[in-house]
């Protein structure tokens, strides 16, 4: 009887992860750039403490995203 940690049909594919969590974590990324750079008064004239908590929180997450993305399967 075979090892349970070997796959019943091969190795599954990489592909659906990077075709759908890489641009998600890309945009997550560049949005909450975007909304960091908002609250803070870089991008137009008004700032905003709710932005300056959600931005970088977004960003974050789609950096932290993108990571899982890429990473190696072990």
């Amino acid at each position: 009887m075979p090892p349970h940690d070997d796959p019943r049909y091969g190795r599954p594919s990489r592909w659906p992860a990077l075709a759908v969590g890489l641009p998600i974590a890309v945009f997550m990324t560049l949005a909450g750039a975007y909304l960091t750079l908002v609250s803070w008064g870089v991008i137009g004239d008004e700032q905003s403490k709710g932005l300056s908590i959600l931005g970088p929180l977004v960003a974050g997450i789609g950096v932290a995203l993108g990571f899982v993305c890429l990473r190696p399967r072990q």
